[in-house]
């Protein structure tokens, strides 16, 4: 869940309707700079975050009251969602199983990093937590194995968290192209639909298979625009909408309190657009 702060209101942007915006804004990439993404990739991108719904269906709250947002979610939630993200998307199509299963690895790294000034004993330190972020992550490791087996990828190749460390099949730099570009699209749905973007900057990001990275750079220029330099999208300006719901932007008695409210809440649509630098 996204909790957007707008005036004395929280408006809730599922994380799987985030992904379908990520997914649409990759279909309008393509232009002379940029390589545009197959129909499998696209498909990969809009199912990076289909496990969330087993949470967003029944949202929680933070130790605030506050309807908990996605960057503050606990290990045993993100565990759980990204794994379910996994097997939705493989069992729809093998290669948007195997750029959800990507992502989901690379997300896992964080929870073992300690915030600042966390001691030996914080949570993210803890035997169990390090044991159960391993486990996670040996299970993406086999089902890529199962994947790219599939998919006709090698299996016997150097790889770093995933993708093969110095590629020259033109098939792996396709796959290293489209898990950048989820990433990329992620981003910036995120940019989109956050109070605040949560960067400036989005690296690396691929313009074509086998290209050297390069940073798209993104600001916000109103609430629900954004400009990004950059331009990789075929249009001069792209425009799409995410649905929302309105809570009160205060903290909540219980999780009691917060389902009865947005489940009562209508669901409306924020309109959105990028436009270039």
């Amino acid at each position: 869940m996204i909790r957007r702060h707008v005036g004395n209101e929280f408006w809730l942007v599922a994380q799987h309707d985030h992904a379908l915006l990520a997914g649409e804004l990759a279909r309008h990439v393509g232009n002379h700079a940029f390589a545009a993404p197959t129909p499998r990739a696209v498909a990969g991108i809009e199912l990076h975050d289909c496990g969330w719904t087993i949470h967003d269906e029944r949202p929680t709250l933070n130790a605030s009251g506050l309807p908990l947002d996605v960057f503050e979610s606990p290990r045993a939630i993100a565990l759980e969602v990204w794994q379910a993200s996994v097997d939705r998307a493989a069992d729809r199509d093998a290669y948007a199983g195997m750029l959800v299963s990507l992502h989901v690895l690379s997300l896992s790294a964080f929870l073992m990093t300690p915030p600042p000034g966390a001691t030996v004993g914080a949570p993210s330190l803890l035997p169990k937590a390090k044991f159960e972020v391993n486990r996670f992550q040996h299970k993406q490791i086999e089902t890529q194995e199962t994947l790219r087996r599939l998919l006709g990828l090698p299996i016997d190749v150097p790889m770093r968290n995933g993708l093969v460390e110095d590629p020259r099949d033109p098939r792996e730099l396709e796959l290293q192209f489209h898990f950048r570009l989820l990433q990329a699209m992620d981003q910036l749905s995120l940019g989109l639909c956050c109070t605040k973007p949560p960067w400036e900057q989005i690296n690396p990001v691929l313009t074509r298979p086998g290209t050297k990275p390069v940073a798209l750079r993104i600001e916000r220029t109103n609430a629900t625009g954004l400009r990004v330099t950059p331009w990789p999208f075929r249009e001069g300006r792209v425009r799409a909408t995410v649905p929302f719901r309105r809570v009160k932007g205060a903290a909540f008695s219980s999780v009691e309190e917060l389902l009865d409210d947005y489940t009562k809440a209508r669901v409306e649509t924020l309109q959105l657009e990028l436009h270039p630098g």
